[in-house]
């Protein structure tokens, strides 16, 4: 049985328009004393180097694993917990590292940057 060309050409179109979802960071707000962002990293995705100038407090609303890897190679697993905050102090000068998400379902967080 043959299929139908109209059948082909939806599964097509329905294809090319549901696109997945990629790994993005929405601010929130920013001020003289915090920036404030929501970060949404898919699995299997991961965040462009990147560098924080200032210490920061993650809130994470999923469990999940993310991958940090700095740009000379070195690597590290952050394991969080749903509802849990955490402190992280600034980035070594002129590093650079990126985030992957090595877990299998979305990891939401609030990032709230601490300014000098």
């Amino acid at each position: 049985m043959r299929t139908p060309a109209l059948l082909v050409i939806t599964l097509i179109t329905t294809t090319l328009t549901f696109a997945a979802p990629t790994t993005k960071r929405t601010p929130q707000f920013s001020n003289e004393k915090v920036s404030v962002w929501e970060t949404i990293v898919y699995p299997n995705q991961e965040l462009k180097m990147h560098h924080h100038e200032n210490d920061r407090v993650l809130v994470s609303f999923d469990d999940g694993v993310l991958k940090i890897t700095n740009d000379k190679g070195k690597t590290h697993l952050l394991k969080l917990q749903k509802n849990k905050a955490y402190y992280l102090t600034k980035d070594a000068p002129n590093e650079l590292h990126k985030d992957e998400n090595i877990s299998s379902h979305p990891i939401q967080v609030m990032v709230i940057e601490l300014k000098n």
